[in-house]
């Protein structure tokens, strides 16, 4: 953040700004140099000069009968916020006292412009709860900017875990991520945490709306972890296949298995996470066993790497007998890949049923292929 939004957002104007900063590089002046120097008539330069003087951030002295104004040392900004911090712990309980008794029902604030939000959603810091996230993270970080890096890292430094649901690629620390639908994608963003909720609605004004009600916070954490925990999920884009790919190894397996593997589908994940993954899933001691389409590409895009990858087992059928998709599992998923058409997506299943059935299926057709 740059320094002269920093100050304002100390409580000083632009003009107060613009004069601080001046009298630092100078070391002291008069008034009528000062407004020189800053553009500015004499009169509302020495206006800005008083409210300077009031708030300890600028001296002066007199020689000559002329008065020279001196900037404070930087370092006295944080003086004075602890002054004002004292000053309002000192007043606290009075101000308690005044509040109103809690009205039943639903308390609903709304709070407007991106200081609003701010307002609204260090409260999330305040309370030092879990966070049950809903919506766009990215509209969230575009919106608030800088702000959005420090209450990430405040968020961090006070433990404060996350649980996120949205279908764009999210890097946060402490939280848990799981994936929604293109077709869900929001412009929208709700925040649940305690006895809260706070429904952000990005646009060029941003609104955030800041529900408090026990009933109703509960009631969005049982919606949210429905949606979390369904057996059945829809992902999409390159970014879904390479995560389906990754939580088929990421908890211990008998092994991993797949059918209508393809020269193709290696061209959508490309050779890099191709090499990540097989890392990962020989840390993990997983064999993987593949039925790939007999194709030439394939056949020789697939050889090449059974001689290359430790446990890595291809056999080739028929592109017909595989089937229009990919289909793989583990013990515990199994993920059908379309990616074929226009639009690519991944249909994560984690019935037991299913798995039990597809690995028979796996097992017979095995038994046909091509070694």
């Amino acid at each position: 953040m740059q320094k002269e939004q920093v100050l304002q957002n100390f409580g000083l104007t632009k003009a107060e700004v613009q004069l601080y900063l001046t009298l630092l590089s100078i070391g002291e002046g008069t008034a009528a140099e000062l407004a020189k120097k800053t553009n500015t008539n004499r009169t509302f330069t020495y206006d800005r000069l008083k409210k300077l003087l009031g708030t300890g951030l600028v001296s002066y002295t007199v020689k000559d009968n002329k008065k020279y104004f001196k900037p404070a040392e930087p370092s006295q900004l944080l003086a004075i916020l602890k002054e004002k911090e004292e000053q309002i712990k000192d007043v606290l309980p009075e101000l308690e006292k005044l509040k109103a008794p809690r009205m039943e029902g639903p308390n609903v604030n709304i709070f407007s412009s991106k200081k609003g939000v701010r307002t609204a959603l260090n409260l999330i810091l305040k309370d030092r709860k879990q966070v049950y996230i809903y919506g766009s993270i990215e509209r969230f970080r575009k919106s608030m900017e800088s702000f959005y890096t420090i209450w990430n890292t405040q968020r961090a430094k006070e433990k404060i875990q996350v649980k996120v649901l949205s279908n764009e690629e999210i890097q946060m620390e402490l939280a848990e991520t799981d994936i929604l639908p293109e077709e869900e994608r929001s412009s929208i963003t709700t925040f649940t945490f305690g006895d809260k909720v706070i429904i952000v609605l990005w646009g060029d004004i941003p609104v955030a709306i800041l529900i408090e009600n026990e009933e109703i916070a509960k009631d969005n954490i049982a919606f949210f972890n429905a949606i979390w925990e369904r057996e059945i999920k829809i992902y999409s884009g390159v970014h879904g296949i390479v995560k389906a790919f990754y939580e088929l190894i990421s908890t211990p397996s008998s092994a991993h298995w797949g059918i209508g593997y393809s020269w193709a589908l290696a061209q959508v994940y490309g050779k890099q996470m191709s090499y990540d993954w097989h890392q990962v899933r020989l840390k993990n001691g997983i064999v993987s066993c593949l039925l790939s389409y007999d194709d030439a590409r394939s056949q020789e895009y697939f050889r090449a790497r059974m001689k290359r990858w430790r446990d890595f087992i291809i056999r080739f059928l028929d592109k017909d007998i595989c089937g229009p998709a990919c289909i793989t599992l583990s013990d515990h998923m199994i993920a059908t890949f379309i990616y074929t058409e226009k639009k690519l997506k991944v249909i994560v299943s984690k019935n037991k049923e299913t798995i039990s059935a597809y690995k028979r299926y796996f097992e017979t057709l095995w038994e046909k292929a091509e070694r």
